[in-house]
């Protein structure tokens, strides 16, 4: 599919099709046309998330790529707004475990983009990831962690995620430490929540 990212027309390869967003594979050529990495510097955006500590320019995020985002025991994807045909965010399943079947998820929406819902967008996104990650990678646990009790609560209320501890004070935003919630959900309860 070919899509418009600013000037740029590109062709994404859709990995997972979905009804108002596509998870497209990551490639350098998406990296080097798009401005996904000046959201790594917004500190709105990064707010939740470990980046955004220090400025990283898109050579440094083309390196990261190389590195990290082409591993076996990492899927990340793109997420694609197909109305308007720009990405809008980024999602992860990463630290596949085979041996335990389970892996961590993690998810970096563009906030700053006035022409999305985010919230739609994220609910479609997130639940193609965790549909493949258990009924096509056939993985058992997925675990996931925020700053944000509101994230925890909207995680257990429209993924079924559990919240299965609290880490007192342990990240620092905002001037402050604040708790760190450690969420799993399980694919017996994703598939009775989906059915």
């Amino acid at each position: 599919m070919n899509y418009i990212n600013g000037k740029n027309k590109m062709k994404f390869d859709v990995f997972l099709k979905g009804k108002k967003v596509d998870l497209v594979r990551v490639t350098k050529d998406m990296i080097l046309k798009t401005d996904f990495y000046t959201w790594l510097n917004d500190q709105r955006i990064t707010k939740y998330t470990k980046q955004g500590y220090f400025p990283i320019s898109r050579e440094e995020e083309v390196e990261y790529y190389e590195k990290n985002i082409k591993t076996k025991n990492r899927l990340q994807l793109g997420v694609i707004n197909k109305k308007t045909n720009t990405l809008i965010g980024m999602m992860a399943i990463y630290e596949i475990d085979n041996y335990d079947s389970s892996c961590n998820i993690t998810a970096l929406l563009n906030m700053n983009d006035k022409n999305i819902n985010a919230l739609n967008y994220f609910k479609e996104a997130q639940s193609l990831l965790i549909d493949h990650a258990f009924k096509k990678l056939n993985l058992r646990l997925i675990v996931g962690t925020t700053n944000s009790k509101n994230l925890c609560k909207m995680s257990e209320k429209l993924f079924g995620f559990k919240c299965e501890a609290i880490l007192k004070d342990r990240n620092y935003v905002d001037g402050k430490y604040c708790d760190r919630y450690i969420l799993h959900l399980f694919k017996k309860d994703w598939l009775d929540k989906t059915r």
